[in-house]
């Protein structure tokens, strides 16, 4: 569920009519990814959203522990071959990644004040520039943007 509505992102980047809800839509989407990201948290709208996903994290172990087993089987069965370890392989990065992801729903947060309006900015930076170069203008990243409002709530700090 996007924490913001179209007509919040139509009104943060000044769009009139719904000629560009699409857009909208995706660059939202990518504005939550990379708060998310930065944050090292799964963001939420509500704490029902939240408490939903933290609900769903004992079937999600359960089945990502049974894949892991059926695949180690699966594996035992070609022992010696560099099929078993390509099994083995796969099954401890898809292990990895449900590990990541339970990581972060676990330190989930619901979008606070701050949060929405680095997505906002974000969101804002992705709708005015649509390419990767600008020319003939001179840039400046403002010193209390997006990762000033984010940084005290990051998980884990990193680049």
């Amino acid at each position: 569920m996007p924490l913001l509505t179209i007509e919040q992102c139509r009104q943060q980047c000044r769009a009139d009519g719904e000629h560009d809800d699409a857009l909208l839509g995706d660059l939202l989407a990518s504005a939550e990814d990379a708060a998310a990201a930065y944050l090292n948290r799964s963001l939420y709208a509500d704490q029902e959203g939240l408490d939903a996903a933290l609900d769903s994290l004992p079937d999600g172990a359960a089945n990502a522990s049974q894949a892991y087993e059926t695949a180690a089987v699966e594996a035992a069965a070609e022992a010696g071959t560099a099929k078993a370890a390509a099994i083995l392989s796969v099954a401890e990065s898809r292990m990895g990644a449900w590990q990541l992801q339970a990581g972060r729903i676990m330190a989930g947060i619901v979008a606070n004040g701050s949060i929405l309006a680095a997505i906002r900015l974000t969101l804002g930076h992705l709708y005015a520039n649509r390419e990767d170069v600008v020319t003939g203008v001179s840039v400046a990243e403002l010193p209390q943007g997006a990762k000033a409002l984010l940084r005290p709530y990051r998980r884990v700090m990193g680049p």
